[in-house]
């Protein structure tokens, strides 16, 4: 991360110089001849040598700011907070506890076991992906 920002910093510090370097200094191809060539050689042509105008470097800008999501924080119930298996009361399934889809149930569906037998004995079924024992 400390990396990523010195180079931020030497890239903007570069692009700043290039662009106030190429605001002070004059960029156009003019040619004054004096009178004396003028008048002498009528006949022949003055060719400029054509310069490349620089593209204008981009300002400098401020990294953008972001701003922290709140995520929801599970706090899981009471009552559920040291079972080893978390059944739901809607879809008559039961979790270990650390199973993903126990943070996706609502709070009143859920269910505490101590023993995968008992939840067997209540009716639940064992879950799919998790697969309780």
């Amino acid at each position: 991360m400390k990396k990523q920002l010195l180079v931020i910093l030497m890239i903007t510090i570069v692009l700043a110089t290039v662009f106030a370097a190429g605001c002070t200094g004059s960029n156009t191809n003019t040619t004054s001849s004096s009178p004396a060539t003028s008048t002498a050689n009528t006949t022949s042509k003055i060719t400029a040598t054509p310069t490349l105008n620089p593209s204008p470097s981009p300002k400098a800008t401020a990294m953008p700011t972001t701003t922290p999501t709140k995520t929801p924080i599970a706090t899981p119930t009471p009552h559920v907070a040291s079972c080893s298996f978390i059944g739901n009361k809607h879809t008559s399934v039961f979790h270990y506890a650390w199973c993903g889809d126990v943070n996706k149930m609502k709070a009143e569906h859920k269910v505490c076991f101590d023993t995968a037998q008992q939840a067997l004995a209540a009716g639940y079924r064992p879950c799919q992906h998790c697969h309780p024992q």
